[in-house]
């Protein structure tokens, strides 16, 4: 069975299952170059169209993700990829402002300001004004189809072919198969800010049957940590990042004046987590309560609730249900620190957190789910390098092209050579194979460095990043090193850096630049040889020169821009930024 899985809204993408075993997943941000894409994925779908030759004939469904489609200034424009600080202020004072306390409020507020400020941003939907006044059920109806027939003349199929999954049920298919050790007794839990009018769920998973136990349309975390990021002026679905990695610097007695705030709002009943004295607005709530409060302080505040919150669902799931292995998904379970304090608790045996389990994962999802449903067995997830190729013939034809060889050093990328550089104290970017989907870099879209020079995090940020000051790296590990690196005293699977680990502190100094600059933890990529065996090949020649089995990695790209995809953008890339060395695939590209 053959099944292209498609979410098309926040950091939009697009998947491909055939007979149960992904094939591809790709963002759409990849193509578009604006980071968190949000719109209907019609580059990534096209790839996926073109690339594995299909069509009407062979596609036998398109599962598209989350069924309410009521929201229509998120689902004709783009806001997450387009709007600034500055436009997410303004709308919580002239759109939400007005609508949560009852007052009229311009309904269609997405068009005006995209009128007014983006008026060359096309959309693919061309929603009637009308739809606005409509009652919810009708609307619901209405772009439903419409959806699904655009959908469907994109992609010159059967309209029938195209239907709609619920976004927690696809969050915890995703969570659950993409697993290569899933057990057969395992509590589900997903949190996130919203989908399909909830933002919890709580699932009991025996010999792959689902039984959702408890969910809740109350348990506000995602949009707590939103607002946050907003308040800290920091970008909403984008920079919650920063507050994560801002929140260690902050001193616990100082956290502690600060909860409070946080701790008024939400409450338990049973396994849901319930509004306590939530107030309307949020946004609102947080510029009156905090404003005597420093910045460093409300993210170790927020963050200290987020964990506290989630510890004790999986206490309560644990004393409900019994089992002790679990898996996490939703945008929550983006948190690297909070799914720490998650693996810590006596109650958890196993945990697995997918990789980049936000909404770009809802396309895999969706597409798991779609089988699930048709029995068809889900395979689990080898490994997420399922995006674009990058072949040596294109290597060698762009430089030809662009005649590299004028400018540049143009030689041969063998592991001894960028071994040596990287040894050297040099910063590599290393774009080879396919793209990683998701939004960390596993090796293949990468800027690699020496992980004990703790000096070349400034080198990374001035000259390459543009990143934040306290924003950590991460590195990739060894499997063959991770107990002289990590604590894991539980083994939890670390493929895609959504865990965090405590260091051993006998060998931190091999790996100190990877690490959070503040409390030393480390959200590790723990590479095995059959994940991604040039990319091993590489650290292993690197350990061999210097003893140290890791590589400081962080996402080739510039600041605010998505990873890169192809060759053009890892040349663009690399001519507006200070690196001196760029590997495409077998070929080395130097500075003279």
């Amino acid at each position: 069975m053959t099944v292209i899985g498609i979410f098309d809204g926040h950091n939009a993408s697009a998947a491909l299952t055939i007979d149960g075993e992904v094939l591809c997943a790709i963002q759409e941000e990849r193509f578009t170059k604006r980071k968190n894409e949000t719109c209907f994925p019609q580059y990534a779908v096209r790839y996926i169209l073109e690339t594995y030759q299909l069509n009407n004939d062979n596609i036998d469904m398109v599962a598209m993700s989350t069924t309410d489609r009521t929201d229509i200034n998120n689902i004709q424009y783009p806001i997450d990829s387009v709007f600034s600080i500055a436009d997410y202020i303004d709308m919580m004072e002239e759109y939400w402002k007005p609508k949560l306390s009852g007052k009229p409020y311009v309904k269609a507020y997405a068009k005006k300001v995209f009128e007014e400020k983006y008026p060359n941003e096309t959309t693919f939907h061309n929603i009637p004004l009308e739809f606005y006044d409509l009652d919810r059920p009708i609307l619901q109806q209405k772009m439903q189809e419409l959806i699904r027939n655009d959908v469907a003349a994109f992609m010159h199929i059967d309209a029938e072919k195209v239907r709609y999954f619920d976004h927690h049920t696809c969050h915890v298919m995703y969570g659950y198969f993409a697993n290569p050790n899933k057990k057969e007794k395992t509590i589900a839990i997903t949190v996130d800010a919203n989908g399909d009018g909830r933002n919890q769920t709580v699932w009991k998973i025996e010999n792959n049957q689902f039984t959702l136990v408890d969910d809740s349309a109350q348990c506000d975390i995602g949009r707590i940590y939103r607002m946050i990021t907003l308040y800290l002026r920091m970008k909403p679905l984008e920079h919650e990042f920063k507050v994560m990695g801002l929140a260690p610097y902050a001193k616990k007695s100082y956290i502690n004046d600060v909860m409070h705030v946080f701790k008024e709002l939400l409450t338990f009943d049973g396994l849901k987590i319930i509004y306590k004295n939530r107030p309307e607005n949020l946004y609102e709530y947080f510029n009156e309560k905090l404003k005597y409060y420093r910045f460093d302080n409300i993210a170790g505040a927020v963050q200290e609730y987020t964990e506290q919150m989630l510890n004790e669902l999986f206490v309560r799931a644990y004393k409900e249900i019994g089992y002790r292995n679990f898996v996490f998904s939703g945008g929550v379970a983006m948190n690297v620190k909070a799914n720490k304090a998650l693996g810590d608790l006596d109650c958890v045996d196993d945990l697995f957190v997918a990789g980049s389990s936000s909404d770009e994962s809802q396309s895999i999802g969706a597409c798991y789910f779609a089988n699930y449903e048709k029995g068809i067995e889900n395979k689990p997830l080898k490994n997420l390098y399922l995006g674009t190729q990058i072949a040596d013939d294109e290597v060698q034809d762009y430089i030809q092209k662009h005649q590299l060889d004028k400018r540049y050093n143009i030689s041969t990328a063998d592991h001894a050579t960028v071994a040596s550089l990287l040894a050297k104290g040099e910063v590599v970017a290393r774009v080879a194979g396919r793209m990683e989907f998701g939004s960390r870099a596993l090796g293949n879209r990468s800027i690699l460095a020496d992980p004990s020079n703790p000096g070349i995090i400034q080198y990374i940020n001035e000259l390459i990043k543009g990143r934040d000051f306290w924003m950590p790296f991460a590195a990739t590990v060894l499997d063959s090193y991770a107990n002289q690196y990590l604590v894991n005293p539980k083994g939890f699977t670390s493929a895609y850096m959504a865990v965090a680990m405590e260091t051993r502190k006998e060998s931190l100094h091999d790996i100190k630049a990877g690490t959070h600059p503040y409390d030393e933890t480390i959200r590790p990529q723990i590479l095995t040889k059959e994940q991604n065996p040039e990319y091993y090949d590489l650290i292993q020649t690197f350990s061999e020169i210097t003893g140290i089995g890791a590589l400081l990695n962080t996402s080739y790209n510039l600041h605010g821009l998505p990873m890169v995809n192809d060759i053009e953008d890892a040349m663009h890339v690399f001519e507006n930024s200070g690196l001196k060395y760029l590997v495409l695939n077998h070929t080395l590209v130097s500075q003279r």
